[in-house]
């Protein structure tokens, strides 16, 4: 748990600004691995309102494989399907 603080911490640290503060402290003072996941997706919108969704998405995604096998099977991440026109 403490790794997976650290890493999302370290990416919200290298921005600065009121919203991604309010992300981060809420990040520091997570009470346990779950709560940690679902704030995956503040983290994400923080870091996608300043470098973009496709740069945010690749940050992530280290921080996402840091919770396999740490929570159980249904709260892992789940397929998305391409749609195409």
């Amino acid at each position: 748990m403490g790794q997976i603080r650290t890493e999302m911490l370290t990416l919200l640290q290298v921005h600065g600004g009121h919203a991604i503060q309010r992300v981060a402290q809420r990040v520091r003072f997570a009470g346990d691995l779950e709560a940690l996941w679902y704030l995956r997706q503040d983290v994400l919108a923080a870091l996608s309102a300043i470098d973009g969704e496709v740069v945010a998405r690749k940050q992530m995604s280290h921080i996402n494989r840091l919770f396999k096998g740490g929570l159980p099977g249904t709260m892992g991440p789940r397929p998305h399907n391409s749609v195409t026109t």
